[in-house]
């Protein structure tokens, strides 16, 4: 029986890296566009590709492919001065509400450097929220999310929940820091601060479960069903919906007997990716030893995609 599908404004495109997830993203952002839908594509991929992809360049400003379609690579530039302006102020005012941290006592000063040494990286929670804006602020019909290599992904998606655990658990350290801490008019308690932070990770939580599904996409190989299978399992924990797969450079028609050989191993490799879908939609990309590249060859393959999986 298939699955009831729902409609979701955010499209992620994940999985191992080299799968063919970037050629995917900006094939579907290209095909949302073409049917009159106003698109934003984005990469958060470490070495992104999109502007490779699309022959021309598009770089960490929001800029216009054609009409209908915005693209952005999000890099660590541009994520360090959103984390500035973000979140700069508010260490200023925590690190303004110290005293003399020497004076704390041994178990004390311990207890505080512990506890910043293993706070979470807010790199990940600020492209988060950059992300989450755009969604939630911008004028686009659909967003899609060409994501990075799928263990970063994943990671990047519990990072809000990890960030309330972190800050929850820190909280008598918090009370003690503006007990002892030094009092400026004007100021926000650390406290304070902490529970607006809490406050930010928590909406981005509900945008991500309510506005995104996640599309797998793989090839059919051992390694990768086998991140594949970890990835759903994942995705079930996070409750983040999956809405499809892509199965990429699947061997069809082939010539040759070791061809043939590896379109059986294949064909093994492609059927429990199937079953690993449960019912959902799954597309299939054929093998090509052309690139995809150009706005004409990824409207071909976005028409493709998009047909198959119901998006």
């Amino acid at each position: 029986m298939e699955k009831v599908l729902i409609y979701r404004s955010m499209i992620m495109f994940g999985g191992k890296g080299g799968v063919g997830k970037t050629t995917c993203s900006a094939a579907a952002a290209l095909h949302f566009a073409s049917s009159g839908q106003r698109t934003l594509l984005i990469t958060s991929d470490a070495t992104p590709s999109l502007s490779d992809i699309f022959e021309e360049d598009i770089g960490d400003a929001i800029r216009e492919i054609e009409m209908g379609l915005d693209a952005i690579e999000i890099g660590d530039d541009a994520i360090l001065g959103r984390w500035k302006r973000r979140f700069g102020p508010d260490f200023h005012d925590i690190i303004s509400h110290l005293i003399d941290v020497e004076g704390l006592d041994g178990d004390s000063r311990h207890q505080l450097l512990d506890y910043i040494g293993s706070a979470p990286s807010l790199r990940e929670e600020t492209m988060l929220d950059l992300i989450v804006d755009l969604a939630e602020t911008s004028r686009y019909d659909r967003i899609v999310w060409d994501t990075a290599p799928a263990g970063e992904t994943l990671n990047l998606l519990n990072m809000p929940a990890n960030i309330r655990r972190h800050l929850s658990a820190g909280s008598r350290v918090f009370e003690g820091l503006d007990r002892i801490g030094k009092k400026i008019a004007g100021k926000r308690s650390i406290a304070q601060i902490m529970d607006e932070w809490i406050a930010a990770s928590e909406r981005i939580s509900r945008c991500i479960h309510s506005r995104a599904a996640f599309v797998i996409v793989a090839n059919p190989e051992a390694l990768v069903v086998r991140q594949v299978r970890r990835v759903i399992e994942t995705l079930k924990g996070y409750h983040i919906a999956l809405h499809g797969m892509i199965i990429n450079r699947v061997m069809a028609d082939p010539v040759t007997r070791s061809f043939r050989t590896l379109q059986e191993t294949q064909e093994r490799y492609r059927a429990e990716l199937v079953r690993m879908a449960q019912g959902l939609p799954v597309a299939t990309l054929p093998f090509s030893t052309i690139e995809i590249r150009g706005k004409k060859a990824l409207r071909r393959a976005g028409e493709a995609l998009l047909r198959q999986l119901s998006l």
